[in-house]
């Protein structure tokens, strides 16, 4: 078996408007995790996004891999995640996020551009794998047998993101005073998606800023999300309720394959949440700074770059 995923960062410079206050500036945010995501450096690129991460995961997944052993072959996909040093070039401030996740529902492959009907490698209805980028975090995606794709060679995947979870440091300026503090937010992708025993639409937001013991939340519908052009072979499309990433990949199966194939995924997060920094009152540089009112541009949230390694287990 063959698998290598190709997909390119993002050439257009998308600042994300906001809806309302710091809680707009998290749902931009968290919307931008959202996005297609990763290349091999951000030099003259600023918009991977999460679904950038997220839309590797789908790679990973389209990698697809299944049963524990027997006659058949089995590829086991994997997405790891880490934090080392990434010489950043943008001119954009940056963040490790605190803590970050997103949902993982199904993946697709398809032979060319021709194949509308495509090839189901999993569906999870209306659940998901939640994957984690934090630092050396490794999240088995999924697990389906060989036999369970047809043969031939497949140069399109498409994979659906369920929602996205972050934690990132940020200071609220009110009334003269600068707060620092933390979002906790989460956004829902795609319809159907079932968080806390609750079923959400896509658009749904859970923004919390917390300071100081205190914690302002705020929740509702219509989350703001970024416009995404397509770029570096990376296309986002919202389709019947689902948020899908659509990139190309090369893709063989071969029946014959005995044995554990394990298909890792391997993205970068260091300082991937990045914004432009604002000439404001009380604001600094290298901080993400929010008001009631207003937030610095988020121009990226996602993977600063990714690898795909294979790695054969033996029969």
């Amino acid at each position: 078996m063959v698998l290598a995923v190709a997909c390119g960062g993002e050439s257009d410079e998308s600042v994300f408007a906001a809806t309302g206050g710091a809680a707009g500036a998290a749902g931009a945010a968290g919307a931008a995790v959202g996005e297609a995501g990763s290349g091999g450096s951000d030099a003259g690129s600023s918009g991977a996004g999460d679904g950038g991460a997220g839309g590797v995961a789908g790679g990973a997944g389209a990698a697809g891999s299944g049963g524990e052993g027997g006659a058949s072959g089995v590829v086991r996909i994997r997405l790891a995640a880490t934090t080392a040093v990434f010489p950043h070039s943008d001119g954009l401030s940056g963040q490790t996020p605190l803590s970050h996740a997103s949902g993982l529902r199904s993946y697709r492959l398809f032979r060319d551009k021709a194949d509308k009907e495509g090839v189901t490698v999993f569906d999870l209805g209306k659940g998901f794998v939640e994957v984690s980028y934090n630092d050396g975090a490794d999240t088995v995606v999924a697990e389906v047998p060989v036999t369970s794709i047809p043969e031939g060679v497949y140069t399109r995947a498409q994979v659906v993101h369920t929602h996205v979870r972050y934690r990132i440091k940020a200071t609220a300026h009110n009334g003269g005073f600068a707060i620092p503090g933390e979002f906790d937010n989460v956004q829902v992708m795609s319809d159907g998606t079932t968080l806390d025993g609750v079923e959400r639409k896509s658009g749904y937001y859970r923004y919390v800023f917390q300071a100081t013991g205190v914690s302002f939340p705020q929740e509702g519908q219509g989350a703001p999300i970024p416009t995404q052009p397509d770029s570096g072979g990376f296309s986002v499309s919202f389709v019947k309720g689902q948020w899908i990433y659509e990139f190309p990949v090369s893709f063989t199966i071969d029946h014959s394959v005995q044995g554990v194939t394990e298909a890792v995924l391997l993205v970068n997060m260091f300082e991937s949440f990045r914004w432009k920094d604002e000439k404001k009152p009380g604001f600094l540089p290298k901080v993400f700074d929010v008001t009631p009112t207003s937030f610095e541009p988020v121009v990226r949230f996602g993977a600063n770059s990714f690898e795909v390694k294979l790695s054969p287990q033996g029969g």
